[in-house]
């Protein structure tokens, strides 16, 4: 994992979301080309390179209906752009995965977090990225 990579998980997906401190349950950044995990917090429940390729098989229009991060499995749901934005719903959470350029950046959200939220932290990142080329 790069340090440069952990401050981008720190201070733009696990930042506080109110005065109380709430953050996201969990987030991270991997790899397309390598299906390898470049910078997590420390609550997130890991990404194996099989997970990390089923999610780019999703977003690439292949075996739609759910998905896995960490063991824990999300059933899809609709979004507006598909080949670079996943959201997935488990009971009392949920998952947002935008994919750039050549990473995909992960949020994992629980009540009373909601998944609007969890997608605007994400993509605000994904927006970051790909404005740069990433």
């Amino acid at each position: 994992m790069s340090d440069g990579w952990q401050a981008y998980v720190d201070n733009n997906l696990m930042c506080p979301l109110d005065e109380a401190g709430t953050t996201l349950s969990s987030a991270a950044l991997a790899g397309l080309e390598d299906c390898s995990v470049w910078a997590q917090s420390p609550s997130f429940p890991g990404f194996s390179p099989e997970e990390i390729e089923a999610v780019k098989g999703i977003m690439d229009g292949k075996n739609p209906g759910s998905f896995t991060v960490g063991g824990v499995k999300y059933m899809v749901i609709m979004s507006e752009d598909p080949s670079t934005k996943l959201r997935g719903k488990c009971k009392g959470g949920g998952c947002s995965i935008c994919k750039t350029n050549q990473a995909l950046i992960v949020g994992i959200w629980q009540e009373p977090v909601t998944a609007s939220i969890c997608n605007k932290i994400v993509e605000a990142l994904y927006e970051y990225m790909i404005s740069v080329d990433y």
